[in-house]
Parts: C-alpha cells; structure tokens; sequence
C-alpha cells in the first residue's frame, strides 16, 4: 500500500504542471492577400463569459492588449476603437485612410477555477479582417488554448492571451509562430 501510495504521489508530482495544447485554423480568403504595412482598426471585444456565469471583466479589453502588442510587435500600423459594431467601425476606418477593419470574438471562456479538478481552462478566438473599402471579409482565424492536466497553482484563460492572439494573427498575415 505504501509503494503504491509513492507511485500515486510522484505521479502528481509530474503532472504537476499544466501543459497548454493549441489549435490553429484559418487564414486569408481565396484570392486575397493580406498586407501587414496597411492601417488596421482593431474593434474594441466583448469580455468572455463563461456559461452560467457573469462576464469576466476586462478579458475583452486583455485581448484587445494582446492582439495590439502582437500586431505592434510586427510593425503593423493600427488603431482600437471603443465600438464593437462593425459598420461603425467602418465609418471609422474609412475616416481616418484605415485599409481594414479587425473583429475579434472571445468565443470560449471557462475557466476552471480549482487547481485539482483536473479540468484544464480554455480560451478560444476568432478573429476577422475585413476590407474597408469592400467590406469584403479578407481573412478568418481562428485560436483555441486549453491547459490539460493537473496543477499545484490555479490560473485563468486570461494567461493564454498573448498565446492566442499570436497564433490566429499568424493565420491571417502568415508569420511564423514562435513556441
């Protein structure tokens, strides 16, 4: 009983970390390009929720950061604006000579809260560029993150943020990701 308790317990040990896995899809539409030295407005996101729970406040203003940094980090001229709604940011992007208009959703939130249940948290994005002068979807991406296994610390899908924005962005403009 003992040396299975041992095993038992140097078996957590190795567990103990929670080990992220990511899924990547998407990219431009066919026949389109995406220029990386266009303005993009990036429209303000709406915070993650998680079913049978309130909003998780400020994660949609944390991706808005992370797609920021990760498209400022690629030398990518942009703006965020304070509307969700796509037609005004439209009207936005066209007054100010902008050539796309940047959507994203947090479409997945859960945040599984207790570190021992063994239930990893989740983060899942899409992320939409669209034309300004069309209004023509150019590229789609989408980026889900989930920690598998079991922890000693708790987190919240808010640490997978920059992780997400950099891999759907990857998808649209086709950088390499680093890992």
């Amino acid at each position: 009983m003992k040396r299975l308790f041992l095993v038992a317990a140097a078996a957590m040990l190795f567990a103990g970390c929670s080990v992220p896995r990511q899924v990547k899809e998407g990219g431009a539409m066919s026949g389109q390009q995406v220029s990386s030295q266009s303005k993009v407005l990036l429209l303000n996101v709406r915070d993650g929720q998680e079913k049978g729970q309130d909003p998780a406040t400020g994660s949609g203003q944390g991706m808005v950061a992370a797609l920021r940094k990760t498209l400022s980090a690629h030398g990518v001229p942009l703006s965020t604006s304070q509307s969700m709604d796509l037609s005004k940011g439209f009207d936005e992007a066209q007054r100010k000579g902008y050539a796309y208009v940047m959507k994203s959703t947090i479409t997945l939130w859960e945040d599984n809260a207790t570190a021992w249940s063994g239930n990893g948290d989740k983060l899942n994005i899409s992320v939409e560029l669209y034309d300004v002068g069309t209004h023509e979807l150019v590229a789609a991406a989408t980026d889900k993150r989930t920690a598998t296994g079991f922890t000693f610390v708790s987190g919240t899908p808010d640490r997978f943020m920059d992780e997400v924005a950099a891999g759907a962005l990857s998808q649209i403009y086709g950088w390499p990701v680093k890992n």
